[in-house]
């Protein structure tokens, strides 16, 4: 395809310096264009890259090529609202599924789109190939400033050269519908920790729609910087305007951008309900309920996305040990029960919980099996469409060791 590009342009220069008549030309690139261009189109990228990587391929030392394709879709929330998304998405297995034209295609060959994307694990030392494959939109109005609008990744928090960082034009265009652009991944061998992927283009507006997921970089399984840890589970807090989406969905009117008034802060994209039966609540999605055996040491890797809202994790009956920030190691881990966390931030806490079948500490400690909450402490954020308690809110639900054994 990039050299079929070369040829092409090297014909209109021909054409041009030969004053061939404008009709005619045009003619030529149109018939010339119509039959280039039936599949996706490839973005040139770094030459240097794509060979080193083509190399590794051969030795069968690129570890998987994940494919990530982004478009719009809706997502029902816990009070019975759907809103409006753009989103990251993939086929099962990250596979490449080609095209996408039509409604119809990406409902059958990808899955729903949800907020966040989700998570793509990567393991120290092996190189990735992660393809951006623009599928483009189908739920807005005709006339939608959005529609045709382009994307990228940017891999928030690894430190990559600019031909990977997912800039537009820095130095590479960014990938319109029907377009994709493939990122060569090295992760270095002593890098591990939380990291996210979003988008890059026009960010308030892109970042704000949805577009973001978690990126997780590990050495060994249950195993983080050192420490040993039974189960984990990644928090991601984030926030959402209804009302601005949909005016994108009909409008598209993306000059608004400070117009942005978020009324629903979510929790992995989910709000809490007082209906604990409610299955799109928080605490019934199995990513999200922090479920522990007594003895056992749970990770959580906790991320934010935000406008402008400082997020205030705060666990009720456990303080966590915070033992690295942003992908990097702390020297000193800090003990904390509340803790304030902005937009592009990830922690790494441990939760140690005790085992309860020991004699108590005090009579009226919170030792025990049990179910204790944890939500934010930052009281705007505790409500979504005004309502309380339906925010990013989850609860803590530990066991008895015995319930474990018996499995």
């Amino acid at each position: 395809m990039i050299s079929i590009k070369n040829n092409f342009s090297r014909f209109i220069a021909m054409f041009l310096q030969q004053k061939y008549p404008l009709f005619f030309l045009s003619t030529l690139l149109f018939t010339f264009t119509g039959a280039v261009y039936p599949e996706e189109i490839v973005i040139p990228g770094d030459k240097k890259l794509e060979e080193e990587f083509s190399g590794l391929r051969n030795k069968n030392k690129v570890e998987k090529e994940f494919h990530i394709y982004v478009t719009d879709g809706y997502q029902e929330m816990a009070d019975g609202e759907l809103i409006y998304f753009w989103g990251f998405t993939h086929a099962k297995e990250f596979s490449d599924v080609g095209e996408i034209k039509t409604k119809e295609e990406r409902d059958k060959k990808l899955l729903p789109i949800k907020v966040p994307g989700d998570a793509i694990r990567l393991t120290s030392g092996k190189n990735y190939v992660v393809v951006l494959h623009n599928a483009g939109w189908y739920e807005t109005e005709k006339h939608s400033g959005i529609n045709h609008v382009a994307h990228t990744i940017h891999f928030h928090g690894l430190d990559l050269i600019p031909a990977v960082d997912g800039v537009p034009d820095l130095p590479y265009t960014p990938v319109f519908p029907g377009e994709i652009f493939r990122y060569f991944l090295t992760i270095p061998e002593d890098l591990e920790g939380s990291y996210m992927g979003h988008c890059h283009v026009d960010t308030t507006n892109h970042l704000m729609a949805g577009m973001y997921f978690p990126l997780i970089v590990e050495k060994t399984p249950n195993e983080i910087y050192g420490y040993t840890f039974d189960r984990e589970y990644t928090l991601f807090m984030s926030e959402v305007d209804s009302e601005y989406m949909e005016m994108l969905r009909a409008e598209g009117n993306i000059r608004r951008g400070l117009d942005w008034k978020s009324n629903y802060f979510m929790l992995n994209g989910r709000i809490f309900t007082n209906n604990l039966t409610n299955p799109l609540s928080t605490i019934n999605d199995p990513k999200t309920r922090i479920v522990a055996y007594e003895g056992e040491t749970v990770l959580v890797r906790l991320m934010a996305v935000g406008y402008n809202h400082i997020y205030a994790w705060h666990p009720h009956g456990y303080h966590g040990l915070v033992i690295g920030t942003d992908g990097r190691k702390l020297s000193y881990p800090y003990e904390k029960d509340t803790l304030l966390i902005g937009s592009g931030e990830r922690y790494d806490i441990l939760y140690k919980i005790p085992d309860f079948s020991s004699k108590r500490g005090c009579s009226s400690c919170n030792y025990g099996p049990g179910i204790s909450i944890a939500h934010d402490h930052n009281m705007m954020g505790m409500v979504s469409q005004g309502k309380y308690p339906q925010g990013p809110q989850t609860i803590f639900d530990v066991r008895q060791k015995s319930m474990r054994l018996e499995k």
